[in-house]
Formats: structure tokens, sequence, C-alpha cells
């Protein structure tokens, strides 16, 4: 079983309708989206007090091309092409698994991995101790934020997200009209829509079929893995047989086109505005957004 972040997936969310950012949908750059790269100029100067070497990393950004820069804005054309393939972006994680690790590569590799490697044991254990008190150092300094680990970093910026998504998202009439409009068409279609807010209509597709991977999981890894819910984190199995997963996308592909169908008007309309907010919510606390 493999165990991944709600805030990690959250950044696919907001580029292709179920939860990305893409580079269109990003505001332009202000003094805090640089907040990633002083965090780690400032832990670098506080390992290397400690006695460690420690070089500043920023994974580069994967540049998207213009389709899925496209299905970022809410384009029709560019999202449905999208989700043809990757549904909600959930079991086409296990479809196209090897794929995705290749992405993943380009960002380049972090070059403490192998320092660390490098030490004894005992100095592995006082190197990671070291980081994560300069981590906190970092971001208490940069951005005012205090935080005791790397899950409480992450699950600070998730509240905040959460906050001015709601404040911002489902607080805009407009959004409120269409996403109505789209949960009518969609129960109309047989589905079954949790709620009418923006928010809930952007994400209720990915979390249906979240709550069934991570159903999968837990047959396979039982009591080590808790009860599913949307605060997350959520598991992926690890033995499921590619037909079997070819088979869930199947059903996750046809349900993510229907949704896109009577939600095109909405999507159009919410993309471009809940990326900047979580461009802004995650850049406060120095994350990256990808």
């Amino acid at each position: 079983m493999r165990k991944r972040s709600l805030l990690a997936l959250a950044a696919l969310v907001v580029l292709t309708g179920c939860g990305d950012t893409s580079a269109s949908a990003r505001p332009s750059q202000t003094p805090k989206q640089d907040n990633k790269q002083r965090i780690e100029a400032v832990k670098a100067d506080c390992m290397k007090g400690k006695g460690f070497r420690y070089t500043p990393f920023v994974r580069e950004k994967i540049l998207l091309g213009p389709d899925l820069e496209k299905a970022g804005t809410g384009d029709y054309a560019a999202m449905k092409a999208h989700r043809s393939k990757w549904g909600f972006n959930v079991f086409s994680n296990l479809v196209y698994r090897k794929e995705l690790e290749a992405d993943n590569q380009s960002g380049g590799a972090d070059p403490n991995v192998m320092t660390k490697k490098d030490l004894s044991s005992a100095q592995q254990k006082a190197y990671s101790k070291a980081l994560a008190a300069c981590q906190a150092q970092a971001i208490k300094q940069i951005t005012g934020k205090s935080v005791k680990s790397q899950q409480d970093w992450f699950e600070q910026a998730d509240k905040l997200l959460a906050q001015r998504r709601t404040r911002e998202l489902d607080g805009d009439a407009h959004l409120v009209e269409l996403a109505s409009a789209m949960a009518d068409c969609m129960t109309g279609k047989g589905y079954q829509p949790a709620a009418k807010n923006p928010t809930s209509m952007e994400s209720w597709g990915q979390l249906t079929f979240m709550r069934e991977m991570h159903e999968l999981a837990r047959k396979e890894g039982g009591r080590d893995i808790p009860p599913y819910t949307s605060a997350g984190p959520f598991y992926q199995p690890t033995h499921l047989a590619d037909a079997d997963a070819r088979r869930y996308l199947a059903k996750e592909v046809k349900m993510a086109l229907d949704d896109l169908e009577c939600g095109k008007d909405f999507y159009a309309a919410y993309l471009p505005k809940s990326g900047e907010v979580a461009q802004a919510a995650q850049a406060e606390f120095g994350i990256d957004p990808d």
C-alpha cells in the first residue's frame, strides 16, 4: 500500500477540473511566491551552523504543454482530452504509473539525499534532527508561521486553503449558481453529488474514486489503514491487477466526462479563480504549488 497526501493531489485538482494549478491560472509573481527559495537559503545557513552541508534545493517546475495549460483555465476541449485518458486523476495513477514516475523525475534530484546517504547511521539521525529544526526555524523566519514538523507545515497550509476556498469560492454568487445547475444536470444523469456548493462540485467526483481506491488499499492493509476521510491522507493499493485498475479507470473516465458535460460553464468560471486561491495560500507557507 502507498500513502498519498491530499495536498499533493490538490495540485492536480485546479489544473484539470479535479484540482490542478496551471501556469495560465497562476497570478503574477509576488514576493511571497519566492518564499520557498528564501526558506531553502535559511535552511542551508542553519545547517552550516550545526556542522552539516545542505544545498538549497527547489525542484524545477515541470513545464506544462499548451493543452494542459488550457485545461487549467477550464477550456472544454482541453479538459475533455485530458479526462478521456486520466479521468479524475485517481486510478490513472496506477494505470499510468511509469509515465507519471518519468514526469516526476524531470524536476531534478535533490542533492541532499546523497549528502545524507554518505553519512554514518548515527550522523544520519543527527542530520535529520538538525534539518527538522532548521526547517522549522526557516519557515518561522520567512513566513512567520510556527510549525512543529513537515506534516504540521502541510496541515496548516491545507487548513488555510480550505478556509479561503470556502470564503472566496463558495461565497461567489455566480459560482454558486453555476454549481447548482451542474449538480442538477448530474442528478439527471443518475449521479448523486453530496452537495451543490462550488468546492464540493469541483471535488466530489475525484473524492468518490479516492474513497473507492482507499477501500481497496484497506482490504490489503487491514487495520493498518484507517477508514477514509476527506481530510486524508488516502492510500493506494499495491497489488491491484492491471486489468482491474483499467476497469476502475474506465468507470472513472465515464463519470469524469459526464461531469465535464454538465459542468462546462462552471469549470470555465471556477478553475481560474480556484488556481489563484490555491497558489496564494501555498505561497504564503512557502510550499511549492506543484
